[in-house]
């Protein structure tokens, strides 16, 4: 009682497993924690950090396109356009009227004096003691000091209004002219010029010929040159004191303004780009041994630049809802519903999962290689090409081998996209496993012997070659042939190592997952394994049933283009069941005694029906596989036993029901399913044929597959009009072939006419005995076998 309670829950469990939604749901996010947790974001710990002399101790390759700057050329820049920015120069338009206003107004003061006394002319001129006593004021408003004796030549000329107009005019002339304060600083500019701005109204012009500006020194000059013809004729102390005050009164009114010019040259440098230029992805930066140089270590410190700190956080959430995504939608949209998968639905989505997760871990894997033989390579990763050996279409293979070429698709987009998330989101690693891995599932899904996965795997390792070069082609800035060499050789070993995967993991997966693959079906077409030998000793009349309806099926299959294989082997094992109740089906009665007289209708359409459920039984006990298991139990659909069915109808029975008569089901799911049911039928009633013409033949062909296809057996296994116009032809050439008509031999020709003579019938024995024409007596010669065969 408990083993039968344990194996009821067992029974429980697994059934539970095999239909359970939330299994799928469960597995849907342990592959996105596990994907994300063993391949989230690390701070990015890569170093570029060399000196110039350092030796490099490995290649490094430019993982994406991105920018240097020149810096020296930048810098050349600056100061190229920081000279070619013109010095501010103000001038002081103003300062001629202040000098003016000023020998005015000191003028005034004396002149006053002077002025008074011709007023009241009854008092003589002032004196020059009266006078003196306005100096100090008179230089406060000239702005310069002027010696007592200067001052007594000014009283001797009274002031005169005269003298105050050359004093004007000289200077007017001199500063009209301008006057730099420093004309050596000046003069630095020459070849750019300047840029003269009028203080007070901003108007800015630009200067080129700075000579004519004069300097401090060179305007005293330009006094005594200037005044030389206003000046003759005039007292020569006077003259002489008009000049010194000209000298004297005279300033710049051309300085140069500093923090304009500094504004400027900012303003100019703001503006100037630095000079960059590009390093394309796959460029080679530094290799191995070699000494980093200037112009290498400036695009080294540009690749430090580009490594970015992460935050972990929100890296690690996008990592798994694309995971999380990628697999959902690709389920629901392709998969969910995906008529290959409906039987044990549950088993195949479990089946890819595992497969999903064990190539991912061979890419990770991959990196933990790549990085202990490149301590320094972290997120550059995929810039060394090791991903190309990694066997990643071995899953699209196992995949299509099991599951189907459109399946291995749809489950090769999920692989190569999170494989490319492995290699740091690389376009290059998605585009080549996508491609790899599509052609090698293409090349496996036609190939039935375990030897021709290597043709496949040879054709996938040259292919994944030129897959290499054109890879290499895009990514290297400067294709490499060393490089390119390298790259092709990882690729073809990586094809190879798929192969060998795929038939080192075949034969495993077939056990663990109760998988039939062609290989697997191929073994059982051979007619020495056990349970077919057991067949032909036991059941001879089954057996050769079995042998022609598997050889139908066979023909039939290959021309509507279905798997000829699966067919035949469907066809041997279809009726297997038979072996437990062997009498009872009528080829195997070789006494001329049916059973089943002695039984009553119904018995006896459950003897024929039990022999589904005993083939399964013996199916499974032979492991034979689900493809054959399926082939037992739908190769009757739901047809009725229509001779005991009659008969019980025939008998007076009223209660009579005809599901009773009808075969468990379910109708034939496949298309080879389909085959072997009208195979099946089709051979039994030939064979019961009188005189097997073939139009007899092709009616009889003609008139089962409509009954068949009016009693409904064959709408789920998608056969269509065609599909059976093509298999009835099948049938009735292979029919003809084997019931044809044969000529009579001589011996048969000679009893027919000792027949009709009243001769008795004679074997060929004694036949042989008449025509021995040597004399000698066969009898003493043979010994007569005559109970041989009873």
């Amino acid at each position: 009682m408990k083993k039968n309670k344990n194996e009821n829950s067992f029974k429980r469990a697994k059934e539970f497993l095999q239909t359970s939604p939330y299994l799928l749901w469960l597995m849907l996010i342990l592959i996105t924690a596990l994907f994300t947790i063993t391949h989230h974001p690390k701070q990015s710990q890569t170093s570029y950090s060399y000196s110039i002399g350092d030796v490099a101790k490995r290649d490094i390759k430019a993982p994406k396109n991105f920018f240097v700057e020149d810096k020296k050329a930048t810098s050349i820049k600056i100061d190229e356009v920081k000279e070619s920015v013109k010095n501010i120069y103000d001038f002081d338009a103003n300062l001629l009227n202040k000098i003016h206003s000023n020998i005015d107004t000191a003028i005034k003061i004396p002149k006053e004096l002077f002025n008074k006394t011709n007023e009241q002319t009854p008092e003589p001129d002032p004196t020059f003691a009266i006078i003196l006593d306005t100096k100090s004021e008179f230089e406060e408003k000239l702005g310069i000091e002027i010696s007592k004796g200067a001052y007594s030549i000014l009283y001797k000329d009274q002031f005169s209004s005269d003298m105050t107009e050359k004093i004007k005019t000289i200077i007017e002339k001199i500063l009209t002219n301008g006057i730099v304060a420093n004309k050596e600083i000046l003069l630095k500019e020459t070849h750019k010029g300047i840029i003269l701005r009028t203080i007070g109204s901003k108007e800015e012009r630009i200067v080129n010929n700075l000579k004519v500006f004069y300097g401090p020194d060179q305007a005293k000059t330009m006094v005594r040159i200037e005044g030389e013809p206003l000046l003759k004729g005039i007292n020569y102390n006077l003259s002489n004191l008009i000049v010194d005050l000209c000298q004297r009164l005279l300033q710049p009114n051309i300085t140069l303004n500093k923090n304009e010019t500094e504004k400027r040259i900012k303003e100019a440098e703001t503006n100037i780009k630095p000079i960059l230029y590009q390093i394309k992805t796959g460029e080679m930066i530094l290799r191995e041994g070699e000494r980093v140089d200037k112009v290498q270590l400036i695009k080294l410190m540009a690749l430090q630049a580009q490594v970015k700190e992460k935050n972990i956080f929100i890296s690690s959430t996008g990592i798994a809802l694309i995971t999380f995504f990628t697999i959902l939608v690709v389920y629901l949209l392709f998969l969910k519903d995906h008529k290959k998968l409906h039987p044990a639905h549950n088993k195949h989505i479990f089946f890819l999962a595992l497969g999903l997760v064990l190539y991912l871990t061979f890419a990770k894997f991959s990196t933990y290689i790549a990085q202990s033989a490149n301590p320094d390579a972290t997120w550059d990763i995929s810039s060394l090409s090791f991903f190309l050996i990694i066997p990643i279409p071995s899953a699209a293979m196992l995949t299509c081998l099991f599951l189907g070429f459109d399946i291995a698709i749809f489950f090769t987009i999920i692989l190569s996209l999170l494989t490319s998330l492995v290699f740091s989101g690389n376009f290059e690693v998605f585009i080549f496993f996508f491609l790899s891995s599509i052609t090698a599932a293409y090349w496996i899904k036609a190939r039935q012997a375990r030897k021709n996965f290597i043709i496949a795997g040879f054709k996938l390792a040259i292919f994944n070659g030129v897959l290499a070069i054109s890879i290499g082609f895009y990514s290297l800035a400067q294709p490499d042939v060393i490089i390119l060499a390298k790259e092709v050789a990882m690729a073809f070993c990586g094809g190879l190592f798929s192969a060998t995967l795929t038939i080192g993991f075949a034969p495993l997966i077939e056990v663990i997952f109760d998988y039939t693959t062609d290989s697997k079906l191929l073994e059982f077409s051979n007619l020495d394994q056990p349970l077919i030998k057991k067949l032909m000793i036991e059941a001879p009349g089954t057996y050769n049933h079995s042998v022609i309806v598997a050889t139908l099926a066979e023909a039939a299959a290959s021309a509507i283009d279905v798997s000829s294989l699966k067919a035949k082997v469907m066809g041997y094992y279809h009726d297997i069941g038979k072996l437990d109740k062997k009498l009872y089906y009528i080829e195997n009665q070789a006494d001329g005694k049916n059973r089943h007289d002695k039984l009553s209708p119904s018995m006896s359409a459950l003897i024929l029906i039990g022999h589904v459920k005993n083939g399964v039984e013996m199916a499974k006990k032979y492991k034979l596989g689900n493809e054959i298991i399926d082939g037992i139990i739908q190769h009757h659909g739901t047809s009725l036993i229509k001779y005991f069915y009659q008969k019980s109808l025939n008998s007076g029975n009223d209660t009579v029901k005809e599901e009773n008569f009808r075969y468990p089901g379910p109708k034939p799911q496949t298309r080879e399913a389909g085959i072997v049911m009208l195979a099946d039928v089709v051979e039994a009633a030939v064979r019961a044929l009188e005189r097997p013409t073939p139009a007899r033949i092709q009616g009889r062909v003609k008139e089962l597959i409509n009954d068949i296809f009016a009693d409904g057996q064959l709408e789920e296994c998608e056969l269509t009009l065609k599909d059976l116009h093509q298999i009835a032809k099948s049938f009735n050439n292979i029919l003809t072939s084997i019931y044809h008509s044969r000529i009579e031999y001589p011996d048969k020709i000679q009893e027919k006419k000792k027949e009709k003579n009243g001769s008795s019938k004679s074997t060929d024995r004694q036949s042989a005995n008449k025509e021995n024409t040597n004399g000698h007596n066969p009898a003493k010669d043979k010994t007569d076998l005559k109970r041989l065969g009873l």
